[in-house]
């Protein structure tokens, strides 16, 4: 609607501006070859009259088509902005997808260039998965758990200290990687193959596929464990990219069973010791905002047994 006005005012302004100087215009002009700083100049009389008048036409057009030009862009601004904001977006999260998806689709065989297989681990649904890795510092090779991310801006909604928001923990995860861990760094800030703009699409796209974890009101608390825990803790607690809590270790860890309660519902905070011998890196969330202190229970009691 609003292109439809400019472009009538635009049409209404110019006509009115050529009826002007058609209305000044004493007689048809014949062509002559004669270059125009070579011809004689016009008398006083015509200077005076006609091509002032002409003159003035065109100095009245140009600001009249300003005046109604600009207001009607002007009033169309704020959605022509809203529109390209939502164009950049929804570009940003094309890029994205491509990027997490694998290079070669496994089930058509499409390929996919831009691909740098995030999907490989995390799953191509960003449902979680397993890979075998090999740990550089102690040489030994496992399958571990890998996390999924249909939820894990929710699982951080409390980000770790010295973040904002979830977002920015999640890409900073993303772009350093986790020391001693199957994660590797992905950032080429620090020698990874990814872009600033390429990790920024990454975690928007995440952001626009995550969704809230949902607890099955009858769930036992290695139900719960297998849900959210194991993609750090490993299956029946195996141990993964965190620490495995097999042999008691959690009862050793934390004797007072209300310290436990209390560090699953917070998480770990850099720096900060937890138990009788955990130093915190800020990598284990808190699970309050996720959990209710029933199903906490339940995992703490389910942890406490293995």
């Amino acid at each position: 609607m609003g292109q439809l006005l400019i472009a009538l005012l635009v049409g209404a302004v110019a006509a009115g501006a050529a009826l002007v100087v058609l209305r000044t215009r004493s007689e048809p002009k014949t062509k002559n070859k004669v270059p125009p700083a070579l011809r004689p100049a016009d008398i006083d009389a015509v200077l005076e009259s006609t091509r002032l008048t002409k003159i003035h036409g065109w100095g009245l057009a140009r600001p009249l088509v300003c005046a109604f030009v600009m207001p009607a862009y002007w009033v169309q601004e704020p959605q022509n902005r809203l529109d390209t904001e939502k164009m950049f977006e929804e570009e940003s999260l094309e890029r994205g997808e491509r990027y997490y998806a694998m290079a070669t689709d496994q089930e058509t065989g499409e390929s996919n260039p831009a691909g740098k297989e995030c999907a490989r681990c995390h799953g191509v649904e960003a449902e979680g998965g397993t890979n075998d890795f090999l740990n550089p510092d102690t040489g030994v090779r496992s399958v571990v758990q890998v996390p999924e991310l249909k939820t894990v801006f929710a699982r951080y909604e409390e980000p770790p200290p010295g973040f904002e928001d979830a977002e920015e923990f999640i890409r900073e995860t993303i772009e350093r990687g986790r020391p001693g861990t199957d994660m590797p760094t992905w950032g080429n800030k620090y020698g990874g193959p990814l872009t600033e703009q390429e990790l920024d699409d990454i975690v928007a796209w995440l952001k626009s596929i995550n969704e809230e974890p949902e607890v099955g009101a009858d769930a036992t608390g290695d139900q719960i464990f297998n849900q959210f825990c194991s993609t750090c803790h490993g299956i029946g607690g195996a141990g993964g990219s965190g620490p495995a809590m097999k042999g008691g270790s959690e009862t050793r860890q934390f004797p007072n069973i209300e310290d436990h309660k209390t560090f699953v519902k917070e998480g770990s905070k850099p720096g900060q010791p937890y138990g009788t011998s955990g130093q915190g890196t800020g990598a284990m969330p808190g699970w309050a905002g996720t959990l209710t202190d029933e199903q906490i229970q339940l995992v703490v009691d389910y942890e406490r047994s293995l």
